[in-house]
């Protein structure tokens, strides 16, 4: 049925954007670094074509920004970027903490 997968990958996948944004906030990079990058952290590597989708979508939301450089489109994290991947860290970083926690606890005690 549709909409039906693997649990890992799409929660991989849905982290994706913030991993990007972490990442150029670091180093400005093109896109085979970064689909280098994201296979090195989620050991999984994102279709080429699924990388290049979210990095256009991302660049026409305005969190980031691109220039071509010989042939290679180097992309850096922009004001807006910076701004959202900094509320994510203080408003959401603690929830997400715990619900991996959850996730990955072995000693789960879900009450009745």
């Amino acid at each position: 049925m549709k909409g039906e997968g693997d649990p890992l990958k799409s929660f991989i996948r849905g982290g994706y954007r913030l991993l990007i944004l972490a990442l150029l906030e670091k180093s400005v990079m093109h896109g085979y670094e970064l689909l280098k990058s994201l296979e090195r952290i989620t050991g999984e590597r994102p279709k080429i074509s699924t990388l290049y989708t979210i990095l256009k979508e991302m660049e026409e939301s305005g969190l980031l920004e691109s220039r071509k450089v010989d042939r290679k489109r180097l992309y850096r994290i922009s004001e807006r970027g910076k701004k959202k991947l900094q509320e994510f860290r203080e408003n959401v970083s603690m929830g997400a903490l715990k619900m991996i926690e959850v996730i990955l606890s072995t000693n789960l005690k879900v009450r009745s």
